[in-house]
């Protein structure tokens, strides 16, 4: 089952965008998995293949969404992973257009729906391509970045209020409303700080007493406001002035009147207020043109249109690349003024690590051949590094004949740190952050084919903590997990930088030693775990008595393969558990015959 939109024209608009069909712009290349697909192999891809999305799809037909959302929101409330099956976590019923959608009716979709994928199927129902907010914003006409609008004609008035006193349980009670990201704190309606989602996901990981401490503890404050009367653009650089997503809108006394947010920013685009300006721009497209050309010398044209771009650097330069146009956000990304840019080469500002002044001008030679040139960039300012999706672009005149180049920025630094997010929860184990069963068989396969190459050895040791179950029964799950934590980190201070401590699920590890100088060597250093698990465990002021059983399987000689080694060490492992425990064994195909070291240590046990 999905919502499905096929759409109608709206009225008015008859030229230029409204001709642009979604297939024309959507991304393509969509990766999608079946609804069997376990969880841990969905996430990994998304970190492999750097994506925000995966499809989930039967035979090219959609049948639900995963994005980096969700997993950010299912690892907030500790939704386990695993091998479940990508369908349990999957959004469902998933959105799609027709490909015959024009931009306008892709944009009020989007806008109506509050998502930022939509998937493109065909007549048939299957998947075309994708389509984001990112391909629609790019392909605006220029009339949805006109800024006239005041404050009040796009905020919301039902602004949600606690007080001071009250528990955060009970803020938080509030934001689990539909449609409610914050609640502002308040007496009398004057306000006094404010509380976002942001700030519960702090506070919960940070184990705070959400019943016991107040909100006027936890808040922020004080809350930035504006005025009634203001723009929606001074409104817009205010909250890109301090990073944040909303602003308190007051009256002259300071009391609540309401609230906007960048959602109602990009809202207040749509409607009969674009629908009128367009139809203007048709009945007036004229005076309109010789207008624009005028205010394109002076900056004053890019300054009226393009300053509502609120999150994106945007440079319109001549065919030679002297720069015309430089817009505020331009300004901080590049660290010029536009005052300084205008009239200066392009090659000369625009300093971007992955775009030397050479391949700037190639990229240019890109335009002239094909209209349009894409790229990664970067810039590097006090030490921080931050990522670009960049365009470049050709202005046509009214004779279709090239004016000039517009270069487009969008900071997807934010989405990068999100794919780094996925990158380690797809490798790595949730509770202990060590290395999990995916990133232990790849580097388990590295050593193996380094082994067989150069002729060296190497070990694979399963450890077992003893009689674990009881600690849980006895203490309870969490100390169980702080048990866990301290055990990952004695283990990787016991071995070298160049062995692997993973972490299999339960108390299992899985030691993996990817070079020995001899057979006895993994017995050396099962030796020392051993005895440095007779050392109690502090979790929490609890001091915790905790053994280790062990068992080796050496490579090449009691397998060539990671099934087999797992398998061998499993083996022997259990043999350990078999003899008492607080040991280890090296696998051999006959139980009891372990090599001299080995029987030295059982003796002196």
């Amino acid at each position: 089952m999905f919502y499905h939109y096929q759409g109608t024209r709206p009225m008015g608009i008859t030229t230029g965008t409204a001709k642009t069909r979604i297939r024309q712009i959507i991304s393509r290349q969509v990766i999608s998995v079946t609804p069997e697909t376990p969880a841990d192999e969905a996430v990994a891809t998304m970190a492999q293949a750097k994506i925000s999305c995966l499809i989930v799809a039967e035979k090219k037909r959609p049948l639900g969404i995963f994005t980096e959302r969700d997993l950010v929101k299912l690892t907030n409330q500790r939704v386990p992973f695993g091998n479940r099956p990508i369908r349990d976590l999957m959004t469902s019923p998933v959105v799609t257009i027709s490909g015959n959608l024009n931009i306008y009716e892709a944009y009020s979709l989007m806008l109506t729906n509050r998502i930022r994928h939509h998937v493109v199927v065909d007549h048939g129902g299957r998947i075309l391509g994708l389509m984001t907010q990112s391909d629609l914003i790019n392909h605006l006409g220029h009339e949805y970045f006109v800024e006239l609008r005041k404050i009040e004609q796009v905020m919301t008035t039902g602004v949600m209020t606690v007080a001071s006193d009250a528990p955060i349980s009970e803020a938080l009670g509030i934001m689990a409303g539909p449609g409610i990201s914050c609640v502002v704190v308040a007496d009398q309606r004057m306000p006094l700080g404010i509380m976002t989602e942001r700030d519960a996901v702090r506070l919960v990981a940070r184990g705070v007493d959400l019943e016991a401490v107040k909100v006027g503890m936890a808040m922020s404050s004080p809350v930035l406001t504006v005025t009634i009367g203001t723009t929606v653009y001074e409104a817009a650089q205010a909250m890109k002035r301090e990073k944040i997503r909303r602003v308190v809108v007051v009256d002259r006394e300071g009391r609540i009147e309401g609230i906007i947010t960048q959602s109602d920013i990009i809202k207040g685009l749509e409607g009969r207020y674009i629908e009128s300006l367009k139809e203007v721009i048709r009945k007036k497209e004229n005076i309109f043109q010789q207008t624009a050309r005028e205010l394109l010398d002076k900056t004053i044209f890019l300054d009226n249109i393009l300053r509502s771009s609120i999150s994106m650097a945007i440079v319109a330069t001549d065919g030679a690349l002297k720069i015309k146009y430089f817009n505020p956000v331009a300004e901080q990304v590049f660290g010029y003024e536009a005052a300084s840019a205008i009239g200066r080469s392009a090659t000369d500002v625009l300093v971007l690590e992955e775009i030397a002044p050479l391949s700037l001008a190639k990229a240019r030679e890109t335009v002239l051949s094909e209209g349009k040139c894409t790229f990664p960039a970067e810039i590097r300012r006090d030490g921080t590094t931050s990522y670009y999706d960049g365009s470049l672009s050709g202005i046509l005149d009214k004779q279709d004949k090239l004016a000039g180049f517009v270069l487009m920025l969008n900071d997807i630094t934010e989405r990068r740190q999100h794919e780094d997010t996925i990158h380690h929860l797809a490798y790595h184990d949730a509770l202990t952050g060590l290395p999990n069963r995916i990133l232990l068989n790849d580097r388990l396969g590295q050593a193996l084919a380094s082994a067989q190459r150069t002729g060296t050895r190497g070990a694979l040791m399963i450890l077992d903590l003893d009689r674990f179950k009881d600690i849980n029964d006895s203490l309870g799950h969490s100390m169980g997990d702080l048990l866990l934590k301290a055990v990952g980190e004695r283990l990787r201070g016991l071995l070298r930088k160049s062995d692997t401590v993973s972490r299999m699920g339960g108390d299992e590890f899985v030691l993996l030693l990817p070079s020995i100088a001899s057979a006895e060597s993994a017995a050396v250093t099962a030796t020392k775990i051993v005895a440095a698990f007779n050392k109690p465990f502090v979790c929490n002021g609890h001091s915790l008595s905790v053994t280790a059983s062990i068992g080796i399987a050496d490579f090449p000689d009691d397998g060539d393969d990671a099934e087999t080694l797992l398998k061998n060490s499993d083996i022997a492992l259990y043999r350990v558990k078999e003899a008492g425990r607080n040991d280890f064994q090296r696998y051999t195909t006959v139980p009891g015959n372990e090599g001299p070291l080995e029987q030295q240590k059982r003796g002196a046990a």
